[in-house]
């Protein structure tokens, strides 16, 4: 490559030098020349700082900025938050929140409320005592509650409502009373559309229940309840498991469970079953509609008995003389539990029963019982017989009082019984009994007095009346005046010879 013309093709050597000190001086950037401390000189050129765009580092620090400022807002939010908590919290434990409350539960229930010891978390209230009142014309009378503890919605904090999923209760004691005609049913004014209280369900581990006051006392204790505020029908709903029943002049017995619907002013007993004192294999059953605000209306519940202890039904008393487990039978007049909701009604149990299939009907206790077994040769079946097939009941209980009517009691070719048998309050027993013997049976005892004492055979059965009498716990029957009475050689067929006898005679132990 060729110099430039203007320039001149050769330079000396303080040309060139001068030549690069003006090219220096001239244009600071391409480099300065200096001189080092050993007398060379060079060009020291100033470094250059990259300028190239980089658009990723430019969006990486755009979303840090956009993170640090959504951290920024999420802690502000969340100490807001906890203030609001915080604060919330403070109320609902004051006073003005406590005693507002009460007023509320007091619109929900129509009950005057005590809270005791009230407190809340942000997840649950909890109180050591409420305690409810009603009017003399509520069916409801006081319900006491210990140890509450509920399951809150956030919302509760804002004082507008108490709402949650569940309420329990360690204990509760409830008391009922027949409603009074005319008497106001609520203790204040009641809530809006929407109760002020309103949770999903109610539930108490140990429940004691009360119907009445006095003598006449309805009791069931130690059972469980639950209450929902709307089942799938939309109704709400009872349900109580286990207890026991105490009821005057009743047998005791015990609740396996119970489900109860309410409509209205009425209550639907989908299921009231109950067991024996001592017995979990059978069952009575009661189920039906109940009016409490109609006490002129006689309420009817239908009655199922299935493998149940007849004395169960009508008492250890009578239970001694007759005893069995027993099915309901199909009647159109029978089966129920009859009674007023009034505090004088006394409850009327109508039922038709029969020996359970596998079970017997079993009768002992009767003075005759034992004077027939001697006659018969010492025969141990007839001190108590076992009456499996055709053996039916009409049993009736009102009270204390109870009569078995159309007594039929049947072992083919063996024995058989009708008639009645009633107890009083008393333990006093009465009634007519019609006791048979087989005809193969009687004549084969060869005591003509004993054969004389039976009428004709009729449905393949010979038949004496018999008048009983006495208490529970010792029961009479004139057999023995009709056996003194008798006279030989009267009777069905007696076989010639046979001998005749005393009453002591037969009944004498052997």
């Amino acid at each position: 490559m060729s110099a430039a013309p203007s320039e001149p093709e050769k330079y000396s050597i303080d040309e060139m030098m001068n030549r690069l000190k003006q090219s220096s001086a001239g244009n600071p950037e391409e480099g300065e020349l200096v001189t080092r401390a050993d007398g060379s000189q060079a060009v020291r050129v100033r470094k250059r700082k990259r300028r190239s765009s980089q658009p990723h580092k430019k969006d990486a620090e755009r979303i840090r900025r956009a993170r640090a400022v959504q951290i920024a807002a999420a802690l502000i939010l969340v100490l807001l938050a906890a203030l609001t908590i915080g604060v919330g919290i403070i109320y609902a434990n004051s006073g003005p929140f406590r005693n507002s409350l009460v007023t509320k539960i007091g619109e929900s229930t129509g009950a005057k409320a005590e809270l005791h010891q009230f407190r809340m978390n942000p997840k649950t209230a909890n109180a050591n005592y409420l305690i409810l009142e009603w009017p003399q014309g509520s069916l409801l009378k006081t319900m006491n509650f210990r140890g509450l503890n509920a399951e809150i919605f956030p919302s509760s904090f804002l004082g507008k409502s108490m709402t949650g999923e569940e309420v329990t209760a360690i204990e509760s004691k409830i008391a009922l009373q027949y409603p009074q005609p005319g008497q106001p049913r609520r203790a204040g004014p009641a809530a809006g559309s929407s109760l002020p209280v309103n949770f999903g369900r109610y539930r108490t581990r140990l429940m004691d229940v009360t119907l009445g006051s006095g003598p006449s006392t309805i009791s069931l204790s130690k059972a469980e309840g639950s209450y929902t505020a709307s089942n799938i029908k939309g109704r709400p709903q009872l349900s109580v498991s286990k207890g026991e029943l105490g009821i005057p002049n009743w047998p005791k017995l015990r609740l396996d469970r119970a489900l109860v619907e309410f409509r209205g002013e009425e209550a639907d007993i989908i299921s009231f079953r109950m067991l024996h004192e001592k017995d979990n294999r059978g069952s009575f059953q009661l189920s039906g509609t109940l009016s409490p605000y109609k006490p002129e209306q006689v309420a009817s519940l239908a009655a199922t008995l299935e493998l149940f202890p007849l004395s169960g039904l009508i008492g250890p008393a009578l239970g001694g003389l007759i005893e069995g487990e027993v099915d309901t039978e199909p009647a159109d007049t029978s089966n129920f539990l009859s009674f007023q909701p009034t505090a004088n009604s006394l409850a009327k149990l109508d039922v038709t029963v029969a020996a359970s299939p596998g079970s017997a009907i079993r009768m002992h206790g009767f003075p005759f019982l034992n004077a027939i077994s001697e006659a018969l040769g010492d025969d141990k079946w007839f001190v108590s017989p076992v009456f499996e097939s055709h053996s039916q009941v009409h049993l009736i209980r009102e009270g204390g009082a109870v009569t078995l009517r159309d007594v039929r009691l049947e072992s083919k070719s063996r024995m058989a019984m009708k008639g009645e048998i009633s107890l009083t309050t008393k333990n006093t027993l009465s009634g007519t009994l019609e006791v048979g013997l087989s005809e193969t049976i009687l004549l084969a005892s060869r005591h003509q007095r004993l054969i004389s004492m039976f009428g004709p055979a009729t449905e393949g059965f010979c038949w004496i009346t018999l008048q009983l009498g006495g208490q529970a716990n010792a029961p009479t029957d004139d057999f023995k005046a009709l056996f003194d009475a008798a006279k030989t050689g009267a009777g069905p067929s007696a076989p010639a010879g046979t001998p005749a006898s005393t009453f002591e005679e037969l009944t004498r132990p052997k």
